[in-house]
Formats: C-alpha cells, structure tokens, sequence
C-alpha cells in the first residue's frame, strides 16, 4: 500500500495547501467504523497483529448499529480495553450517542435511534425491536431488556468513552468537528456527528485530523484529514490507518 508521501502527488492542490508534516510523538493504528461487524473486526485485529504487532490500536466510534452483531463488538472492545487500556483506546461515535439517549429517554430518543440502525443492536442483544416506533410502552420494554441484557458495566464503559485522542499534531476524532475552533471535548457535537465546514475548510493550526462517520469508497490522505470509515456494513471493507512520522498506510479487511 502506498505510504504517505508516495500518495502526496496524487491530490493536487488541496493536498499541497496543507503543508504541516504528519508527526505523531510514536506511531500508532487507528480503525474505522465497525457498525456490528464482530467478523471484520476480528479479521481486521488479525491482519494488524501479524503487520504491526507492537503498536496502540485507536478506534474512531460507531461500533454498534446496522451490522448484525453489535453486542459482541462491544464486549470485544470493552474486554480489549480493560486487559490493556495503553494498547487499545476505543472513542465515542454518533451511534454510541444515540443508543445511550435512547437508553436515558427511550420515547423521545427511540425512534431516531431504531431508524438509524438501532433495531439490528436490539437483536443482537436478543431483543426484538418494536414493530411500531412510537409504541412508547414497547420502547420503555426494549430499553430495559437492552440494559438488562447489556448489563451496567457496558453501559458504564460506553458513557465514559472519550470524543477526542491526540499524538503529536495527529489527532483522532470519530466525525472531526469544527476546523475553525479548537478541538475540545465540550464541543461534542461537531466531534460526534460532524462540522460543515470539515471537509470542505482545511485547518489552520498544522493538525492532522483521523475520522470515521463519512463513509469513502477507500481510506484516503487529503487535506490534512486521514478518512477511514469504508462502509464495512455494506461493503465488507472494514479499514485502518497505519501511522508513522511523515508516513499513513492503510490496511482493509
């Protein structure tokens, strides 16, 4: 796969205009969306471990949804994380959001949530969705099947996982935010479901920005963004982004 700088003649002059070398403080893997995929994922951790064996994996959000087997990337994760918490961080997505919204404010947050993919999480904690989505007894059953079935301490990891990780000038967020503002957690909006401006602004402050939430036909280096999130639910094509000082691989299922 071609590195960095092999890549860099490829994209013109929005790639020129940012000129701030990639340079992170040590190298380090991030990955894309998984959205239920437990068998790309497990396809994926395994690629990795014979590629780049002793490198931290960062991943970028929205593991549940859409993908038939969200409970089982979650425990997966959250097992992950709790052996060796230096060697995998896993992020906040939109998705994550909208579960635990629903979770706190099922009528109001429900039916958002199940037309985004939240059914096919229901069911892969054995739960059958409700039929109609504005059944507010039905969804108050649901969410307490879901919290039951998830148990607290997986509701509790989700609630505490962070919207931002940064190494050197390489930061990674799930939909990158605000390219005008600084990144900081309180404006999690922007960082969970995506800024206007963020692909269409370069930033100004030399940060290199590694996001999922806009799905591209293949993981990309443009702009001063590192975009990963290949569709995997749709696509089978679940990616990750190999960093190094001055250098981006990619690496997909």
């Amino acid at each position: 796969m071609a590195g960095f700088y092999d890549l860099l003649s490829g994209f013109g002059r929005s790639m020129a205009d940012f000129t701030a070398p990639i340079a992170p403080d040590r190298s380090f893997v991030v990955i894309g969306d998984v959205h239920g995929c437990d068998d790309l994922l497990v396809q994926l951790l395994d690629q990795l471990s014979k590629r780049v064996p002793d490198l931290p994996y960062v991943c970028v959000g929205d593991y549940v949804d859409r993908g038939p087997d969200s409970a089982a990337v979650l425990r997966r994760l959250m097992t992950m994380t709790a052996n060796d918490p230096e060697s995998m961080i896993c992020l906040k997505g939109n998705h994550e959001a909208m579960m635990l919204d629903f979770i706190d404010m099922p009528i109001e947050c429900g039916p958002v949530w199940l037309a985004n993919g939240g059914d096919k999480t229901l069911e892969s904690f054995g739960i059958s969705a409700p039929s109609d989505r504005r059944d507010a007894p039905a969804l108050i059953s649901a969410r307490d099947a879901l919290v039951e079935n998830a148990e607290p301490e997986l509701v509790y990891w989700l609630r505490a996982l962070p919207l931002i990780w940064q190494n050197g000038n390489v930061a990674v967020t799930h939909a990158g935010g605000d390219p005008s503002r600084p990144l900081e957690p309180r404006r999690g909006h922007g960082l969970l479901w995506g800024h206007p401006d963020f692909l269409r602004k370069q930033r100004g402050d030399g940060l290199w920005m590694t996001h999922g939430h806009f799905i591209v036909p293949q993981p990309e280096v443009t702009g001063g963004r590192i975009a990963i999130d290949t569709g995997a639910f749709s696509t089978g094509m679940l990616s990750a982004a190999i960093i190094r000082p001055g250098n981006v691989d990619f690496l997909s299922t």
